[in-house]
């Protein structure tokens, strides 16, 4: 019996050992010697390298995978997007370029090589020919243009990978296809979410026009265990049953709820992934609470040799700082007038702590029914409804408190900053928000929503904290 487990243990370790991957540049006209690299492999922990670049503007990583990884490469802080590539492991890529214009520019080498010139000629079709930052209902006029030019671009990105199918692994090709998928329905969902919220209709597939409804939200690629590795896909996944398949009790807009009481529309791969996925959110969102560590208990028994629980863990460790009764984390940033405001300006009050941006449709959302919440308060001197911005636009910010009313005092973040508030706070995902108490220690993290049971869940943790001596 030992015999056996050990040919099977080796047989395993053979099998999933790490290939070298290797990815080298040489930047023309950089636009900082300071660049950085992160690579993000399938349940794995992800591997961050900030450069330096030499005298001849060169750079080298080095690293091991056993499985696919997605590279991410910020080569120039002042532009939006990073750029994004699939790895598998054995690649090896070398690009050279012009600092201020990649795509233009850029020639690879290495066995990768056609990988990447995909991702080119992707770039230029969709970004550039097809202008896919201008594309929604608002910018064409209406959502019948905007879902014809969404199926339209769905066609050429698809037309372009087709290209590269021969050059480059089945394994590439299927991902791709799924990031495709997954990239055109991260364009609607907000786009119909907005205009639900607006027309004060439940958010599902009837708000798209039924001549395309069916191939939006088909799952193709089907569910399988590599699809599951697509960045964005198992949520995609998700949505897109959500819409196609609602439930009044648990809705889209609840939808762990939705996923905890569909799971059997999920392949086991995906109800793997989108639990532990949704576990390191929850975690992340609320702490190591008696609620979530029940769940982590659930996820354990459930999947004992889950290659998630690594970074289950190591999520739970990083949430200790954010327990209920640790000091708050503190902070500068300038307000509306210019002013320098710190955390400490408000010692002995209690605040309420919420990071937001413009363009986040459920933080919009709540800033109404927060208006309840500051009116129940209204005279109490000693709360303080504070709210991070983490617009990059400073007009965006301003445009937003004028035309929302959203009353509180405003501060507006450096999201590209390594120390920013919101990277300190852990709030990547928005709207996201804190009760701090008069000692400056968490009171609550994540507590209710302004908009949940009309409000009151949240007045009653504001009254306790206001009560707290």
């Amino acid at each position: 019996m030992r015999t056996l487990l050990f040919c099977s243990l080796l047989t395993i370790s053979l099998a999933t050992f790490s290939q070298n991957v290797s990815i080298r540049g040489k930047i023309k006209n950089p636009v900082s010697r300071n660049i950085s690299i992160f690579i993000y492999p399938f349940a794995e922990k992800s591997q961050q390298n900030k450069l330096l670049l030499d005298e001849n503007g060169a750079f080298e990583v080095e690293t091991t995978l056993n499985d696919i990884a997605y590279l991410y490469c910020d080569f120039d802080k002042n532009k939006e997007e990073n750029l994004t590539f699939i790895l598998e492991p054995n690649d090896t890529i070398l690009m050279n370029f012009e600092g201020k214009d990649f795509w233009n520019t850029v020639s690879f080498q290495g066995n990768a090589a056609p990988k990447f010139e995909y991702y080119r000629e992707d770039f230029k079709k969709t970004f550039i020919e097809s202008d896919w930052k201008n594309i929604s209902s608002k910018k064409l006029g209406s959502p019948a243009l905007f879902f014809r030019k969404l199926m339209e671009l769905e066609d050429v990105k698809m037309r372009v990978l087709d290209k590269y199918k021969d050059k480059t692994s089945s394994t590439f090709y299927t991902l791709c296809q799924a990031d495709i998928k997954s990239d055109i329905n991260r364009k609607m969902l907000p786009d119909i979410y907005q205009r639900a919220q607006k027309l004060k209709v439940p958010l599902d597939s009837k708000l798209i026009p039924a001549l395309y409804r069916k191939k939006i939200t088909e799952i193709n690629p089907p569910q399988n265990e590599l699809t599951v590795k697509s960045e964005h896909y198992p949520n995609n996944v998700l949505y897109m049953t959500a819409l196609a398949y609602p439930d009044k009790k648990n809705d889209i807009e609840h939808i762990g709820d939705y996923f905890q009481a569909h799971k059997p529309l999920f392949h086991p791969a995906f109800v793997e992934v989108l639990s532990a996925e949704h576990l390191k959110e929850e975690i992340n969102y609320k702490g190591v609470s008696e609620e979530v560590t029940k769940k982590i208990k659930n996820f354990e028994k459930e999947y004992p040799d889950s290659r998630f629980l690594p970074l289950i863990k190591e999520t739970i460790a990083n949430k200790e700082i954010f327990a209920i009764g640790k000091p708050a984390l503190s902070f500068s940033l300038r307000d509306t007038a210019g002013r320098t405001v710190q955390l400490a300006d408000f010692k002995g009050k209690v605040i309420y702590l919420d990071f937001w941006a413009s363009w986040c449709g459920p933080c919009i959302a709540e800033m109404t029914s927060a208006k309840k919440i500051k009116n129940h308060f209204k005279d109490q001197t000693d709360l303080v409804f504070l709210y991070i911005s983490l617009d990059k636009k400073e007009s965006d910010w301003r445009k937003a408190i004028a035309k929302y009313q959203i009353g509180g005092t405003h501060l507006r973040d450096d999201i590209k900053a390594e120390e920013s508030v919101a990277n300190t706070y852990d709030a990547g995902s928005i709207p996201s928000s804190f009760i701090i108490g008069r000692d400056h220690t968490f009171h609550a993290i994540q507590p209710p929503a302004p908009s949940k049971n009309d409000g009151k869940d949240l007045i009653k943790i504001l009254e306790e904290a206001l009560n707290k001596k």
